[in-house]
């Protein structure tokens, strides 16, 4: 059970569901609420869930694996040992300084663009780097997924992350805006605060690491000079920025449309009625201008990328196909249990006995009520841990309930900080269950470890959630 926990909770947590489906009814709202219903998933649907699984959510995999690559390729140039050790270098003993500006950077991250699992590009990045400075695989979770729960709590402007839940409720960006910066400016000072308790708390055993750490390798031009650090650093740092820049949500939160315009324009050009661009960059980004990029787009930026490097610090070709397998075989694990975890998202919108379960507790008292939706939205967010399906689970049936539309704003606000409390601790959260399989840290360890956190996060929310209410 050690050795494969987080495997084998995650298995019993898909059963479970699965078992759900038999005892109890399925209840939908379709401008009307639909109940005791019966639909269980049988025997043939159990073995063929997660074969749609990978269907729809295996493009997340290809980017974890696309990930793994990358970074095996990025040690091969001697750049990355290079960047690691100067970062270490200029934050000696200065850690506080250090874990304020890492997890204030990627909780901004989060907050503006909505990454999740995306953001494991920076993974064996930040790794390295505590590693080098002396810290257990532990620390990098918490500073991490901590990071993004955070991100997520907070949320600021992102289309997949509140973007969801104001389309929703047909509310704006704007709404509660100085709370929620409020709250992702709380949310990193409490984190910060838990990670510095538990390095200062739980001495810091020395662990063998070097896995993680990339390696010391000089790549030699024609002329016998050893290559220049610049060109990788520029490659890593475009790949962060067109990820960043792609991700905003430009129209809907700044109600910028110049991209999606000049997208278009592109995407029309044409040469005797033949669209040049359009045939040339493909299909699957017909729709994707700045703003809209998702991890396809992300994914064929670091495979070029990859390929620039490779080129650049003259990495033979049978090399590169060895380096692209070992760097894959690094992050196989994750991508296995990050695709699988949606197996329960698969379930849930087939069976939906979610709001069966929760739909008492959301009737309990009469319109809103801050504690029972707060309660509501986290286990609903447990078993459809993506923002868009919670929002279409939930929120048709919490707005016919909930007729007063000025309470929007905060059931809005309610629904992301309970989407980030789940993806701190669920088991389903593919976040949580790609960095801890990536650092082979278990499951029931990690929840040992990172319950306070959350449930602190939770009461700090709470306190905002009765504020605005009253307010």
């Amino acid at each position: 059970m050690k050795k494969n926990n987080t495997l084998k909770v995650l298995l019993i947590t898909i059963l479970f569901t699965f078992l759900l489906t038999w005892l109890l009814p399925i209840t939908y709202f379709n401008n009307e609420i639909v109940t005791d219903v019966r639909h269980q998933a049988g025997l043939f649907d159990i073995f063929n869930y997660p074969t749609l699984t990978f269907y729809y959510f295996g493009t997340t995999a290809i980017y974890v694996l696309v990930v793994g690559a990358f970074y095996e390729v990025f040690n091969k140039t001697g750049v990355f040992k290079k960047v690691v050790d100067k970062i270490v270098k200029i934050f000696k003993g200065k850690d506080l300084i250090f874990f304020i500006t890492l997890i204030s950077l990627l909780s901004i991250i989060v907050a503006f663009c909505g990454f999740g699992y995306e953001l494991i590009f920076l993974l064996p990045f930040v790794t390295a780097i505590l590693i080098t400075m002396g810290y257990d695989k532990m620390t990098i979770a918490m500073t991490f997924i901590g990071s993004i729960a955070v991100g997520y709590a907070g949320n600021l402007f992102s289309g997949s992350v509140y973007g969801t839940y104001a389309d929703t409720l047909s509310i704006g960006f704007n709404e509660l805006i100085w709370f929620r910066v409020l709250l992702l400016v709380l949310g990193i000072a409490l984190l910060v605060f838990n990670v510095i308790r538990y390095t200062k708390k739980d001495l810091i055993k020395k662990e063998d690491n070097k896995e993680y750490l990339p390696e010391k390798i000089e790549i030699k031009s024609k002329k016998g000079k050893v290559k220049k650090a610049w060109p990788a650093i520029v490659i890593f740092d475009l790949i962060l920025l067109l990820m960043i820049i792609g991700s905003l949500n430009y129209s809907e939160a700044f109600g910028i449309s110049i991209f999606e315009k000049f997208h278009e324009t592109v995407m029309n050009v044409s040469i005797a009625k033949f669209n040049i661009f359009a045939k040339i960059l493909g299909s699957s980004l017909q729709s994707g201008s700045l703003g809209n990029w998702s991890n396809n787009e992300f994914t064929t930026i670091m495979i070029l990328a990859t390929l620039v490097l490779a080129l650049i610090y003259r990495i033979k070709l049978s090399d590169l196909f060895d380096d692209y397998k070992n760097g894959a075989k690094k992050f196989a694990l994750s991508a296995f249990l990050m695709v699988i975890t949606y197996t329960v998202l698969i379930i849930t919108s087939n069976h939906p006995v979610v709001l069966t379960i929760l739909k008492p507790l959301l009737t309990a008292t009469n319109g809103f009520n801050s504690v029972t939706l707060s309660i509501s939205m986290f286990v609903a967010s447990i078993f459809n841990i993506d923002a868009y399906y919670t929002a279409s689970a939930m929120l048709p049936y919490v707005t016919s309930i909930v007729t007063e539309m000025t309470v929007y704003p905060l059931v809005g606000f309610i629904c992301q900080v309970m989407q980030g409390l789940a993806l701190l601790i669920a088991p389903t959260s593919a976040v949580l269950l790609g960095v801890i399989s990536y650092l082979k840290v278990n499951y029931t360890t990690w929840f040992k470890k990172i319950w306070k956190f959350c449930l602190e996060l939770f009461l700090i929310s709470f306190v905002l959630f009765i504020i605005i209410n009253v307010i």
